[in-house]
């Protein structure tokens, strides 16, 4: 039992919600063009996506302690291994375990809607992998919030739309940028954080280039855009005027860019990139749940 809660522990639940999100943003969309949703459907897609969500999860763990990045002392990992709780190996093969598990739940998906959802799945997969696997992880590059923002944001938020009305437009991929942003700014945060820890290891991270200053403020213009499309939604065919209820959490992402600000060592700047975490999630939910209501009252 110890194994298996450690096991689950390095699989950094606190992370799940975040997958949640963009699978319910893209599902409650589809209301607007079904005339309600299939909930084996969604429970597939969001079991799928929470098992390569803690699966990749298990490979950043594994590849940052083979390639050393992991201390004892290292903020946003769970220390499994280099504490001794698991072995390298046993995150390697629970990694890979969880990954078959979620290619189970995506043939079944694929046959109560289309092989398309297989291929795609097959590449956030792969995505998921060399996020911190193989000889170029895209994690030690200045592409790294680009490209977790796409799979887990845009891709994600389409794919779960895709499920519930067998097609793809323009307009959910407008209303997945914000998440898209707001993924890509958790990974920003985290590599704001670890800015000086990340550079003695010789990555190559986007705010390691433009250095804190330039990171923060980019930080700032995401959630200014987030928050700027969410007014343009609730004035146009995007959204209502439920999705103003967006605004309602301006007071936390001003604390976290203060909080960056104002914060230099690791320690201290922890809770903020947990913050940036819990933003996202509570944007992402409020942004569905104008959907929800636009579908009840309007």
């Amino acid at each position: 039992m110890d194994k298996l809660r450690e096991f689950f522990l390095c699989t950094r639940p606190h992370s799940y919600p975040a997958a949640l999100a963009p699978v319910l943003l893209g599902s409650v969309y589809a209301l607007n063009y079904v005339k309600s949703i299939s909930y084996i459907k969604f429970l597939i897609f969001l079991v799928a996506c929470l098992l390569i969500q803690a699966a990749t999860n298990l490979f950043n763990e594994y590849y940052d302690y083979k390639k050393g990045l992991d201390k004892i002392d290292s903020e946003g990992i769970s220390g499994s291994i280099v504490k001794g709780k698991l072995s390298a190996k046993e995150v390697l093969v629970g990694a890979i375990l969880l990954y078959l598990i979620a290619l189970i739940f995506g043939i079944i998906l694929s046959f109560i809607t289309s092989f398309n959802i297989f291929v795609v799945g097959i590449i956030c997969m792969f995505a998921g992998y060399f996020y911190t696997g193989g000889k170029y992880p895209i994690a030690y590059s200045p592409f790294g919030e680009i490209i977790s923002g796409f799979f887990m944001g845009t891709v994600i938020v389409s794919l779960a739309f895709y499920i519930q009305t067998t097609f793809v437009n323009i307009d959910i991929v407008i209303i997945s940028v914000p998440l898209f942003l707001l993924i890509g700014s958790i990974l920003l945060a985290n590599n704001i954080r670890d800015l000086d820890n990340d550079k003695d290891s010789g990555r190559k991270t986007y705010a390691i280039i433009v250095g804190k200053n330039y990171a923060i403020k980019t930080l700032a213009a995401a959630f200014i855009i987030v928050y700027s499309l969410n007014i343009l939604f609730s004035f146009t065919k995007y959204g209502t005027f439920f999705n103003l209820l967006v605004l309602l959490t301006m007071p936390l992402a001003v604390k976290i860019i203060k909080g960056f600000n104002d914060n230099n060592d690791k320690k201290t700047m922890a809770p903020y990139m947990v913050l940036t975490a819990k933003l996202t999630i509570f944007i992402g939910l409020l942004m569905s749940g104008a959907y929800i209501l636009k579908y009840i009252f309007l």
